[in-house]
């Protein structure tokens, strides 16, 4: 179908994002401040301004609108309140009765549309009342991103009635039955001549055989702020760090290893293993210096000791730490290893045999990088300060944003770049900024904090062989202990140290997915 329509485009392969990007931008929309009603209001007006352009007009024509009881039946509703506003004679097919919408906002727009008396509501009692219809546009506002699988009734006969109707046919974000990921469509998926999908195009839009159900896809901006793609929020801790399954058992949640510790600092490694427990791994082990692994699990049980003969890590004991790296799903290097010239051999020898693995690499595993030289793999992720930072780039000074995207392109990992603001940046020079957090995190040891909580993230998308995202959930880890900090500050002050803020980390993830159950977005089902 030829010619553009204004406030609506092309969509083109280059602003793909998937099911997952889009829930966790929505989250991070409403956390700044965006409501959902807002959302929903726009993405039914794209939709009629979609009808309106394809059509040249609408006053007069006769539109129908299949709505399901989800936000894409809220969708499809506001748009044939702005339909019937603008002249159409619109009937909307109600394939749930009202009191089974699940979705508020769905609900309310129901509720303002019957009030209006604007257009006329058919209440569906079986399926063998839904067949199809001749009108000059029929809207398809059955299921959303976040419903996939076969076809049940009554949407199935919907879905049927919305393909074998005459008119334009114009799907809500995506064709019902498509997979918006993969493409792969149910049978009896809706057939569209026109898909209206909302912020960015889906995967599935664009591959076969989902390309040839959604038809022609247009993109809609519906009030998401760039921020919410680019700043971290508490979407991308809800929806990227995944929950456990209910058929969970131990180790399902991942296995962290931490490489750390020295005569000189016991602390560090202990607080970044105990740190990967508060991200929700299942097991947390700690190769170290014998006595650093036995006190710190005479400080926390928890902590797995892997104990290590003398007083810091050689390259002598690279075999059993790769050996127990084997059974990990994560692995942080650095915490407390310090830097004699056996430890920087060893920390070679590791990342030489652990290329391909999520390793996290902070402090002294840093300077030893640094030393080394030569670049790593997408699965690593380095969280320098921005003295390290400097080592890394051979003792240049950059400003924080450009130094992490060097760090990232020179070392082909993602970074993050600590400081008053994070910057983190990928390989491919794609870069999010983390704005959370309080001077007061200075202290000490809230980096092994960060190292952890990263590690344990890792481990929680590995752990159940899901892509890793890695600066997706590098931004997740350094939002959380920002956060993290922000509520220690609260309860601590000035006098804040790193345990406090580790004591947060638990209560920061449980709040992101409170946030997300309480904010489910318009679009997903």
């Amino acid at each position: 179908m030829a010619g553009s329509c204004p406030g609506l485009r092309p969509a083109g392969e280059a602003e793909v994002l998937d099911t997952e990007d889009i829930r966790a931008v929505e989250v991070n929309t409403v956390w700044l401040g965006v409501p959902l009603t807002l959302l929903m209001e726009n993405a039914g007006r794209a939709v009629a301004d979609a009808v309106e352009c394809r059509l040249g007009g609408v006053r007069g024509r006769r539109v129908v609108v299949f709505a399901g009881r989800g936000g894409n039946g809220g969708d499809a509703i506001v748009a044939a309140r702005h339909l019937a506003a603008r002249g159409a004679r619109v009937e909307v097919y109600l394939v749930y009765h009202e009191r089974l919408f699940e979705h508020s906002d769905a609900r309310m727009n129901l509720e303002a549309l019957l009030r209006s008396g604007y257009a006329r509501v058919r209440r569906i009692r079986s399926p063998s009342e839904l067949e199809p219809v001749e009108a000059d546009a029929v809207i398809d506002g059955l299921l959303g991103i976040g419903v996939r699988g076969k076809l049940l009734e009554p949407i199935a006969s919907a879905a049927r009635a919305f393909s074998r109707s005459k008119g334009l046919r114009v799907s809500v974000d995506v064709p019902t039955g498509v997979n918006p990921d993969t493409g792969e469509a149910a049978e009896g998926a809706a057939q569209a001549d026109v898909t209206v999908t909302f912020h960015a195009a889906k995967p599935g839009l664009l591959r076969e055989p989902g390309r040839m159900y959604a038809g022609e896809v247009l993109v809609a901006e519906i009030g998401a702020p760039p921020q919410a793609e680019v700043e971290a929020g508490p979407g991308d801790v809800a929806v990227r760090v995944p929950p456990r399954p209910r058929d969970a058992h131990k180790g399902v949640g991942g296995r962290v290893l931490v490489v750390g510790g020295s005569s000189l600092y016991f602390g560090a490694p202990a607080l970044a293993a105990l740190a990967a427990y508060r991200a929700g791994a299942d097991l947390a082990f700690l190769a170290a210096p014998r006595r650093v692994a036995e006190s710190a699990a005479a400080w926390n049980p928890s902590i797995i000791p892997r104990p290590l003969d003398g007083d810091y890590l050689k390259s002598d004991h690279a075999e059993a730490v790769l050996e127990e790296a084997s059974r990990a799903h994560a692995v942080a290097i650095g915490p407390g290893l310090g830097l004699s010239s056996e430890t920087v051999e060893a920390v070679g020898r590791l990342l030489e045999e652990l290329r391909g693995k999520p390793v996290v690499i902070d402090a002294d595993g840093l300077k030893a990088l640094a030393k080394i030289g030569g670049a790593l793999w997408p699965e690593a992720i380095l969280t320098p300060h921005r003295g390290e930072a400097r080592l890394l780039l051979g003792g240049e000074e950059a400003e924080p944003r450009e130094a992490a995207r060097r760090i990232a392109r020179e070392y082909q990992a993602t970074v993050i770049v600590k400081g008053p603001v994070d910057y983190i940046c990928d390989p491919s020079g794609r870069c999010r900024v983390n704005k959370t957090g309080v001077p007061a995190m200075s202290t000490g040891g809230t980096g092994d904090v960060l190292t952890g909580v990263t590690a344990g993230f890792l481990a929680r998308r590995a752990s159940l062989g899901l892509p890793l995202k890695t600066i997706h959930l590098a931004a997740a880890a350094a939002f959380t202990v920002g956060r993290a900090g922000e509520r220690a500050y609260e309860k601590r002050g000035e006098g804040m140290t790193a345990i406090d803020v580790l004591d947060e980390v638990a209560a920061v993830v449980q709040w992101a997915r409170g946030l997300e159950l309480h904010c489910r977005p318009p679009s997903l089902v």
